[in-house]
């Protein structure tokens, strides 16, 4: 049986399988009616859409956009015409299009919602939007509305042209002049031609519009002129006067008015102006006509997809426009393929169910693909023959197929407008079989011939030149295998879930139920092989490719690039020692906790990087030359001076001409020329994504490599159970062990805490102590050998020695190694030159640490090699610490602690004999404190310990010689006790206090007393029986001293009660009327005087009570001033006033009245008190007077001086102190 036997209809019966929106011819429209397959989902879709039409009836609302998304193919555009015959009420073959429905919809309320619709009074516009917007003009932004202004004037007759002159029509349909200015277009027109065969060429027949103008009584000539002018203007026009018109319309006609646009989407593509555009449309419509206006779209996309696409601007405002979505899926398509070209008789169907009964495993195990996307096979017998001659999966991908081609491989709009679908390719491509056996299944490529014609060229090109191609088609034949396989990789080379591999290029070109996939996969083998080699196809990391005519151009270039093999060996390297997983370069040595981490040095073949670094890791690639045999690696490995771990990569590898091709296609984007055309910056493009995958893929070959990789070091294999890492890691634990000998030396681990805990417990250290014995010994070792040439050794060479090779220590290690041997006495240690004591206080342990682990102490620290200390000098040491200090033993016996441990107690001699200098210097023996201090300060300030005990040696007897002097003159003994201190400051003070009061005392014995006091307290050797004397020396003086110092006292403090009285006399008898101010003055002098008696009396020396009648005496004159300032003031508010002192500018005006009685006596004024004192009339000095004569004389001097103080009112107080 063939195969067009098995289908119910005709299968090559003309099948109108693509629609287009302005195809109209009654014929066509009827198969579409007639044969339209109503599928459970465009069930759906109409049931949304006429429910939502219907509502519209019902109630206003501005919910009247429609959006209907579908891949290319899928029918919408065939959907969208079906529901402009049903709104039109188109009536086809006698017969309503809505009526077509009633046995296809078994839904009896989507069915009425459809009639209702129907009735109701429609203006379908129906276009392709893209079609219509060929010859639209000006900005993006009003290009959406220019076309349904277009389609709008063209439904109502008005022309399309031009919209200056379909608003001349709008306006003389308005008037009612239409016909008569048609009428007379014809007369005027000297061919008399009708006004639709002229208004097209309006800018011919100016004058003739112009004319019949006004000859139709529209206008009058200046209004004709003035329209025929703006016609060279552009027609301005916005979205609100656009849904103004329409509204008008609709208000006048009555008439709904229903907008069908095709491909929309396609036509806004990735234009934010046009999306904009669109959503003012619909927004504007809805608003102004409530649900009478309606826009129904179209799209390959949905519409979020839509939006997105359009610069990320936020459109979800025109979403919620669109509120009724219909989307046309894949599974839509396939049903309607099924059901109307696929059908099959009952025969032919239960005939191929038992086929494929027969053989239902080996069929779909034939279907076998190896990416990552699930492909649908034969589910059933029933499945199989539904499908057949097709196979479930071709379904899905020639949709796919169909969208990438008219993306990437179309040639003009042909293809996109919708001249292919997915029907008219399975009825093609069934129509191509139609005389096969029934064992025939359709290959994907029975699919290509219903592409071909719309192939762009530099696609069809290559298709032609491979088909006259003698190494593709030897025998000449019109389709040979080699070229049916490579108008498959043209379909596929687009769609981007495909992979072009070989198993599943052997699965697109099965061709029969029973086929041999063993044989076919030879002969598709073969035939890649051949287009590869002929540069019609390149063979990639995924599979196979087609090369367009320009691509193949591009793929000589590269090949051309020139890669050396180092420029491979440098990417393998880079890759695999900066992958993860890859090549390790830093080993974790497992010894005290990961405390040693070594970092090694990369090298790939020749090429070496900076080698910062004592070990290397040296990768050998398959391009090297140098090592072809396993004896190259095992004599390079080996040697004293060899440092490196070999990884021999293996030789029988892929990824070398992967990454060789990687590297010629990144040298050619470098090196292309820079172009604008986009075809030509797209293929770069894909060049580089391939270069990406090329890389990819290498690298994870390079990864899965390095298992099968040899690993050496030092001239033998390392071999081991576990994968890659593993071995690795015990071959650089290897090269460490054998390059770092003497790492073993570390035991303990240490740091900058043990660092400070070595200082803080330096006087209890001991030799013995064995943590990193071995390790401090080869520092000293190191040490002494460097000394005899180098009289500092620095911290930093130090830490270079024992970084590197044989020890490899950490710089914790060493600077806790070189800190134990200034701790235990060993180095000498220097900061800037500077001598460093860690035993002596200057410097806290925290401090000390800092010296050997802040860097930039570091910088500026170095040691040397501390001598030994001469057995004399530690017996010199030994004989001061316990002549003179009164240290017997020590704690430690090595020098270094014990010259600590008596530092600690010079030190606190020293501070005792600076407090005891710093008692008064009336004490004895301050030349022997002083001596000792010096001394002492000199021996603390040595450097070192060796300076110590050298400055002990060479002062030992000086030291003991002061301390002999210290204790046999008493002075120790003196100092440490306090009653004897307590003698001798009683005694000096009573020396103070008798010199003091000496000019008033003329005591002989209290004299004496004093005199053989102050021998004694002048002593510097004290002896036995000096404290005794003077003590009783303090006794015999108080009472002698108390005695005269009370007699003389009294004196003094008689001087000060007489001034006192005479003060309160002078108020009293001062003429002061104020009784309170005389109180004041009272009080406050005896407060004063009070106060001066008090301290006379508390006096301890006669200067001191001596001073205090002066100062009573000096109150006594102040108080005298107080009294005349006081007596001044009372006769101040006692004067009468002046007639003087009238305003002088203002005389009075004379008053011509009685005359004024006479003037009272003036009140006579107080006498004021003058207080003078006896030295401001007499002068001071002496006067000599030898007879009555010199006293009548200085008499009358001084009667003339007193008379002289006299006044009128002026009564003198002379005061005679």
């Amino acid at each position: 049986m063939e195969i067009k036997e098995l289908f119910k209809r005709p299968i090559d019966r003309n099948i109108q399988g693509v629609i287009k929106v302005d195809q109209d011819d009654e014929a066509n429209v009827k198969q579409e009616l007639d044969e339209y397959v109503v599928t459970s989902e465009l069930r759906d879709h109409f049931s949304a859409f006429f429910n939502a039409f219907d509502n519209s009836l019902q109630t206003p609302t501005d919910d009247m956009g429609v959006w209907i998304s579908g891949f290319f193919g899928s029918g919408k555009s065939h959907f969208l015409k079906i529901i402009s015959y049903i709104l039109a009420n188109k009536v086809v073959d006698g017969k309503n299009a809505v009526d077509y429905f009633d046995d296809k919809i078994d839904d009896q309320m989507i069915l009425n919602e459809m009639h209702a619709a129907a009735s109701a009074k429609n203006d379908v516009i129906l276009f392709n939007i893209d079609a219509k917007a060929k010859d639209t003009v000006g900005s993006d932004k009003q290009s959406i509305l220019k076309v349904f202004m277009r389609v709008f004037n063209e439904m109502q007759g008005f022309t399309d042209a031009d919209f200056w002159i379909a608003d001349l029509e709008r306006q003389l349909t308005e008037a009612g002049k239409l016909d008569a200015f048609k009428e007379q277009i014809t007369a005027i027109d000297a061919n008399h031609k009708s006004w639709e065969d002229l208004r097209d060429a309006y800018y011919l027949n100016k004058g003739t519009i112009k004319a019949a103008m006004i000859n139709s009584g529209f206008s009058d000539e200046a209004n004709a002129q003035g329209f025929i002018d703006t016609l060279s203007t552009e027609y301005q026009i916005s979205i609100d006067d656009f849904a103004e018109l329409v509204k008008q319309y609709i208000d006048k006609t009555g008439h709904r008015v229903v907008f069908l646009a095709d491909e929309v989407g396609q036509f806004i593509g990735d234009s934010v102006q046009r999306m904009l555009n669109l959503q003012t449309i619909v927004e504007q419509l809805g608003t102004m006509t409530r649900g009478k206006a309606w826009v129904v779209v179209t799209s390959q996309q949905a519409i979020d997809k839509v939006t997105d696409i359009a610069s990320g601007q936020d459109f979800s405002k025109i979403q919620g426009r669109f509120k009724t979505r219909l989307s046309m899926s894949s599974a839509n398509v396939d049903e309607v393929i099924r059901k109307r070209l696929l059908e099959k008789t009952d025969v032919a169907e239960k005939m191929l169910e038992d086929q494929y009964s027969a053989n239902a495993a080996a069929i779909n195990n034939s279907f076998d693909f190896d990416d990552d996307v699930k492909r649908p096979k034969y589910e059933s017998p029933k499945d199989f023959a539904q499908n057949y001659p097709f196979v479930p999966y071709q379904f899905n991908l020639l949709q796919l197929v169909l969208t990438a081609i008219r993306e990437n491989g179309s040639d003009g709009k042909h293809l996109s407008e919708g001249e292919r679908s997915m029907l008219s390719l399975f009825q093609e491509s069934a129509e191509a079989m139609m005389s096969e056996s029934t064992e025939t299944l359709a290959p994907f490529s029975r699919f290509f011939d219903g592409l071909d014609q719309f192939l762009d060229h530099t696609h069809h090109i290559v298709l032609v030149r491979a088909h006259d191609n003698p190494a593709v088609n030897p025998n000449k034949e019109k389709n040979p295998f080699a070229l049916q396989l490579l108008k498959v990789l043209f379909m596929v080379k687009y769609v981007s879930n495909f992979t072009a591999s070989l198993n599943n290029l052997i699965t697109l070109m099965i061709s029969s139920v029973d086929a041999d996939r063993i044989a076919l996969k030879k002969q598709v083998q073969d035939a890649l092989d051949v287009l590869v080699t002929q540069g019609y196809v390149e063979k990639t990391v995924k599979g196979y490719d087609f090369l367009t005519d320009a691509e193949q151009d591009i793929t000589r270039e590269i090949s051309k690039q020139e890669v050396t093999d180092n420029e491979v060996a440098k990417e393998i390297g880079d890759y695999l020692f900066n992958a993860k997983p890859g090549v390790a370069t830093t080993l974790t040595y497992p010894k005290l906790n990961g405390r040693y981490v070594f970092a090694f040095n990369r090298k790939t073949d020749n090429i070496f990087g900076a080698q910062r670094n004592k070990l290397s890791v040296h990768i050998i690639t398959p391009v090297n030359d140098d090592f072809l045999e396993d004896n190259d690696y095992l004599r390079v490995s080996t040697g004293l001076w060899n440092h490196d771990v070999l990884i021999a990569l293996p030789r029988s590898s892929n990824f070398v001409g992967e990454i060789r091709n990687a590297l010629r296609i990144r040298k050619f984007v470098v090196n292309s020329n820079v172009s604008t055309d986009p075809r030509y910056q797209a293929m770069v493009s894909t060049r580089q994504a391939q270069q990406n995958e090329e890389f990819a893929h290498a690298h994870e070959q390079l990864i899965a490599a390095l298992d099968n990789a040899e690993i050496y070091e030092n001239g033998q294999s390392v071999s081991s159970e576990a994968g890659f890492d593993s071995r690795l890691e015990k071959a650089m634990k290897l090269l460490v062990d054998n390059t770092y000998r003497s790492l073993q030396y570390i035991t303990v681990a240490k740091s900058e805490k043990d660092i400070r805990e070595l200082f803080e417990n330096i006087s209890s250290l001991a030799l013995d102590e064995k943590d990193n014995q071995a390790a401090v010994d080869a520092v000293l070792d190191y040490m002494r050998r460097e000394s005899q040439n180098n009289a500092h050794i620095t911290m930093e060479s130090v830490l270079s020695k024992f970084n590197d090779i044989p020890y490899g220590y950490t710089d914790e290690d060493i600077q806790w190694l070189v800190a134990k041997l200034v701790a235990i006495g060993k180095l000498k240690m220097f900061y800037n030159g500077s001598s460093i004591n860690p035993m002596d206080d200057k410097h806290t342990t925290r401090d000390l640490a800092g010296f050997f682990t802040k860097k930039q102490a570091m910088r500026n620290l170095a040691f040397q090699i501390k001598e030994e200390v001469a057995p004399s000098k530690i017996k010199a040491m030994q004989t001061v610490a316990s002549a003179v200090f009164g240290k017997k033993s020590f704690k430690s016996d090595n020098d270094e602690q014990r010259a600590s441990e008596l530092k600690d107690t010079v030190e606190d001699n020293l501070e005792n004999l600076v407090d005891f200098e710093a008692k008064p210097q009336g004490y004895p023996g301050h030349v022997v404190l002083q001596q000792g201090i010096q001394m002492l300060q000199q021996l603390l300030n040595m450097p070192d310990s060796g300076a110590f005990y050298d400055y002990i040696g060479k002062h030992k007897d000086d030291l003991l010689d002061w301390n002999d002097d210290f204790l046999d003159d008493g002075i120790r003994d003196f100092y440490f006790s306090v009653s004897m201190q307590k003698i001798w400051d009683k005694g000096l003070n009573a020396l103070r206090v008798y010199r003091d009061s000496s000019d008033f005392l003329s005591d002989s014995k209290l004299q004496n007393i004093v005199e053989e006091m102050g021998k004694l307290l002048r002593l510097q050797k004290l002896q036995g029986d000096t404290a005794v004397k003077i003590s009783e020396l303090n006794n015999d003086f108080d009472t002698l001293f108390t005695a005269a110092f009370d007699k003389k006292a009294a004196e003094y403090l008689a001087q000060i009660d007489e001034l006192k009285d005479r003060g309160i006399k002078r108020i009293l008898e001062s003429g002061i009327s104020n009784e309170e101010t005389k109180d004041r003055l009272k009080r406050d002098f005896e407060n004063k005087i009070k106060i001066i008696r008090n301290a006379a009396q508390n006096a301890v020396t006669l200067n001191e009570v001596v001073a205090k009648p002066a100062q009573a005496h000096a109150q006594l004159d102040q108080l005298s001033d107080g009294i005349q300032k006081e007596i001044e003031r009372e006769v101040k508010l006692v004067e009468p006033v002046s007639p003087d002192d009238h305003d002088k500018t203002n005389p009075p005006i004379p008053d011509p009245g009685p005359e004024p009685e006479p003037e009272p006596e003036p009140i006579p004024r107080a006498k004021e008190e003058k207080f003078i004192k006896l030295d401001q009339v007499l002068r001071r000095g002496d006067y000599k007077l030898e007879d009555s004569a010199d006293v009548a004389e200085l008499t009358a001097e001084f009667k003339r001086l007193l008379e002289a103080q006299l006044s009128d009112n002026t009564i003198v107080t002379l005061q005679v102190d």
